[in-house]
């Protein structure tokens, strides 16, 4: 995914970006924790590209994608639901850029993943989706990938936020 492509988005009824997240974490930073998180893109190993985009899309570039009539948002990448908690604000990172694009549902990770674990996940969920039955979808997904990794590392790293 070109982070132009990802910028064009209008209003898809899911977006599924499977790529690398990240997550800065310096709470003594100066820099915006919402610069700090993003995902890391096709071409940003190439930075004298004459192309306008770096391949970087930080949670700051996020919170301007067209997500208003998203159903579901899937980060198929490491970390990609880790932040910097302010006290009443919530959580400062992707998941919350994400939400503030409008998306009504958001599958993420929390820590590093497995890739063949992650792909099996992924590919239990959307075989289960449909419309409006995210969580249940989701959680059979689980349920699934559990019988054949009982440990949590494999299947307890992606959570659901939304409806």
């Amino acid at each position: 995914a070109l982070e132009e492509n990802v910028k064009a988005v209008d209003g898809p009824l899911i977006l599924h970006v499977a790529s690398h997240g990240f997550f800065v974490d310096d709470s003594a930073s100066l820099v915006d924790p919402m610069i700090r998180s993003g995902l890391v893109l096709a071409g940003v190993e190439n930075p004298e590209s004459e192309k306008s985009e770096d391949g970087i899309l930080t949670a700051y570039e996020a919170t301007n994608l067209d997500l208003e009539s998203t159903s579901l948002v899937t980060l198929s990448a490491c970390e990609t639901g880790v932040g910097e908690v302010r006290n009443g604000q919530g959580v400062y990172g992707l998941q919350r850029a994400i939400i503030i694009a409008g998306a009504q549902n958001l599958l993420m990770s929390l820590w590093k993943v497995d890739d063949y674990a992650t792909a099996e996940l992924m590919v239990a969920f959307y075989t289960a989706w449909k419309v409006g039955e995210n969580q249940s979808a989701f959680r059979l997904a689980q349920q699934k990938l559990r019988t054949k990794y009982p440990q949590p590392f494999f299947w307890g790293a992606f959570i659901m936020l939304g409806k």
